[in-house]
């Protein structure tokens, strides 16, 4: 910061008049709000960024944002005392409100060195994790930040982090495990974020990431070509593209910052405070036994034929609101927020129009995830499955579905979190074992079943070309043979079948689906009160 900026300072001393400490407390205040100074804050404006104070206020309820920590710096004073000179601290912290409710909120200042939190200890760990902890608030990270600084570090004389001790013993990332274990916590990837600042953005339930300026990796693109010798571009090193849409580090892509907000804001809106307590009712005004004559129609009576899984999760949510999870990752699944009378729901659903909603490895540590967020909060799930099973295929073995599906079948079984199952179509195999496994250690089977309904170990084209492969090869007619046994044993398909066995509590007029659902969804809150408190904490994928 130009020392110009405190030429009107004098620093108050032991016995000056009240007066000049309350002009030096205003003037340091003015000073700190420059941040890196006019240059640098252009230079963040020209990359279409905002600095970390405006992404605060933006992202916060107006005037409710307390700083914490905004006297720290590091100082240089003259022969008499005075400053003269000031770099303040990298990063800005403090409480917030976000549509009413009080979270922990902060984030990289980069235009004070990239971000670095060289020479100052001030980080997440400073104040947003131990309020976060002490109060039972969210935490709310918003990243642009370089990591560790090299030149700092040398001018410091030590090669840690920063200055910082660099804690062999792996307290460094103590306090970004607990928070994590109690309370909702959010990383929004703003800027380039490299080393400890993007590994703390991987502690989080949900990450988002600005498209075009946002990036996370372990080290940038210098770092990169020094040791790998490769040039790379920063955005396909670790942009959107990269890790929302290919390889699942993060969970949802923004187009810009206001839509990083908006999204920030509608995840937070679906959870609870901390594990210790359920997600907040809403009168959202749509009555919980509205029946959509559209759903009569919308599952194509050609079973080959795909549908818009989302149009039918949009009639029987309230309003047509959700919220979408990871949408350009794992496509076959759809995971997203919403709510049902009022009450938060996880919606779990089979996406016909991808893969034809087989799960594939992705799909199947989406799914993973997602359960364990939706336990994780005490928030009771919504299941609507068209799965022919998991993914086959060369591909699919190269990717390691199986252990991924049998992770996501884990996952379902150890969920306790109450759920409505509805099988729309097709379930089968073992991709249908982890939809409908979900909250399977309560031992109540609520699973409905519609018309269009079909279940099993497996589909019937591909049981009978591997259960009856010799029979079709000694046929004059292989291909009709083949069709003769299918057309038999599908004549015998039944939902209504299925139902007499027990499979399913009860099949159902596809219009009655939403009152059913909202009837269920209202009986398990007295059990999602009793049973709230921590448990296993989400995973990583």
């Amino acid at each position: 910061m130009a020392s110009d900026d405190f030429e009107k300072i004098t620093t108050w001393k032991s016995g000056m008049d009240w007066q000049v400490a309350i002009e030096e407390l205003r003037l340091r205040r003015e000073a700190v709000k420059r941040m890196g100074g006019t240059e640098r804050i252009d230079r963040q404006h020209g990359e279409g960024k905002q600095t970390i104070r405006e992404r605060i206020e933006q992202l916060a309820d107006p005037d409710s944002f307390f700083e914490v920590g905004r006297m720290m710096g590091i100082s240089q004073y003259d022969e008499n005392g005075d400053i003269i000179d000031m770099t303040p601290a990298a990063y800005v912290t403090g409480l917030a409100e976000i549509d009413g409710r009080l979270v922990t909120i902060g984030g990289e200042d980069f235009t004070v060195r990239g971000g670095s939190p060289a020479g100052i200890h001030k980080d997440e760990t400073f104040f947003m994790h131990p309020a976060s902890l002490q109060y039972g608030i969210p935490c709310v990270q918003l990243k642009d930040g370089a990591g560790a600084n090299v030149a700092a570090s040398a001018d410091s004389g030590s090669s840690g982090r920063g200055g910082r001790i660099p804690f062999p013993d792996g307290r460094f990332w103590r306090t970004d495990v607990q928070v994590l274990r109690h309370v909702p916590v959010v990383s929004a990837i703003m800027g380039p974020t490299a080393g400890h600042v993007a590994g703390r953005a991987m502690f989080s339930h949900f990450s988002i990431m600005v498209r075009g300026t946002g990036q996370v990796f372990p080290s940038g693109p210098p770092v990169v070509e020094r040791a790998l010798g490769t040039r790379v571009h920063k955005n396909d090193l670790g942009g959107s593209l990269v890790h929302a849409r290919e390889t699942g580090v993060v969970d949802n892509e923004a187009m810009d910052e206001a839509d990083c907000f908006r999204q920030i804001r509608a995840f937070l809106s679906y959870m609870p405070d901390n594990v210790h307590e359920i997600p907040p009712h809403r009168e959202t005004g749509d009555d919980p036994n509205r029946r959509e004559e559209e759903l009569l129609a919308i599952v194509p009576t050609n079973r080959k034929r795909h549908y818009d899984m989302r149009r039918l999760v949009r009639l029987l949510v309230d309003n047509g609101e959700f919220f979408e999870m990871r949408e350009h990752f794992g496509r076959s699944l759809i995971t997203a927020f919403a709510r049902m009378d009022g009450y938060s729901v996880g919606i779990f659903a089979s996406n016909p129009m991808h893969l034809a909603g087989a799960l594939d490895a992705p799909a199947a540590n989406k799914m993973s995830r997602f359960i364990d967020l939706c336990n994780f909060f005490s928030i009771p799930v919504v299941i609507l499955t068209d799965v022919p099973g998991l993914m086959i295929g060369a591909e699919s073995e190269r990717q390691g579905t199986m252990r991924a599906g049998a992770s996501a079948v884990m996952a379902a079984q150890e969920a306790i979190v109450p759920k409505v199952h509805v099988a729309v179509r097709k379930a089968y195999g073992v991709g249908n074992d982890a939809y409908s496994g979900i909250g399977g250690l309560s031992g109540l089977n609520l699973r409905l079943g519609w018309p269009s309904g079909e279940w099993g170990a497996i589909p019937i084209e591909g049981g009978v070309a591997a259960s009856y492969k010799r029979d079709i090869a000694a046929s004059p007619n292989p291909d009709a043979r083949r069709h003769e046994l299918e057309k038999h044993l599908i004549s015998m398909r039944s939902p209504f079948r299925s139902a007499e066995a027990g499979d399913v509590i009860d099949m159902i007029d596809p219009r009655e689906t939403r009152p059913i659902i909202c009837r269920f969804i209202k009986a398990a809150q007295p059990s999602l009160k009793r049973n709230a408190g921590p448990k296993r904490s989400v995973r990583p994928l």
